[in-house]
């Protein structure tokens, strides 16, 4: 079976937004084996599993280059979930280096019932009902059902909130590189909020593919300034005194 244009865009586009992600995550991640920072570690792979919802994209787009089918729905609905809550855990364990750090158990205990029973749940369906998780539309999209939705916007709830006040941090700086990077952050917060949401909620089309990708690449890079603000980013975006 011939993949339709709409499957090539999307794919395509799937695999370039995982690779931004990859790079940038393990980039960030290196930082840590440098500097011995485990700020670094933890927001690297952070970003590095945050992207995991792209890959099977990615992965049953490639393989369906050669079979035309991609990968089966049991092994799409795995590889696109199984590592969500650990990037939810990776990033609480970030933010509470520098906020809330007395809560910390209390914060973790928490999200550790909530990504306990999303396993749970996750694990039943996916052996004894894969229908209730989600349904493929093509070879790399997939529309999941409300379960799987409701923990994924808590999910993206979480990051989102608890980023907004790291963030917030940085803005309050009188130096402008830290506001900078405060900033970029907002930004990539945003921006993957705005690109998740609009990537599993809005028709798909070739240009509607591009749009929703093309945002959510840039959150990738905003999340990699807002951490790292590489020299070329600062000047371009820094105005010198």
């Amino acid at each position: 079976m011939a993949l339709s244009p709409i499957d090539m865009v999307n794919g395509v586009f799937s695999i370039i937004f995982v690779a931004f992600s990859l790079l940038i995550g393990f980039i960030i991640l290196s930082r840590y084996f440098r500097y011995k920072e485990k700020i670094y570690f933890l927001v690297g792979a952070t970003w590095i599993f945050i992207s995991e919802p792209w890959w099977p994209s990615s992965l049953s787009f490639l393989i369906a280059l050669s079979n035309g089918i991609g990968l089966p729905p049991e092994l799409y609905f795995l590889i696109g979930n199984i590592f969500v809550p650990l990037a939810i855990v990776l990033w609480l364990l970030a933010f509470t280096e520098f906020l809330y750090s007395e809560k910390r158990k209390l914060i973790l205990g928490i999200f550790a019932i909530i990504g306990t029973v999303f396993e749970i749940l996750f694990f039943s369906f996916l052996f004894l009902n894969p229908d209730l998780i989600g349904e493929l539309n093509g070879p790399v999209d997939v529309n999941y059902k409300s379960f799987i939705m409701v923990f994924l916007i808590i999910f993206l709830l979480i990051v989102v909130i608890t980023g907004y006040l790291f963030a917030n941090l940085s803005l309050k700086s009188k130096d402008p590189e830290v506001k900078l990077k405060g900033k970029l952050l907002i930004i990539a917060y945003t921006s993957f909020s705005v690109g998740a949401l609009l990537d599993s909620a809005i028709p798909f089309n070739e240009a509607t593919v591009i749009i929703v990708r093309l945002i959510l690449i840039l959150s990738a890079i905003c999340w990699y300034g807002g951490f790292i603000l590489p020299k070329w980013m600062k000047k371009l975006l820094l105005k010198s005194k």
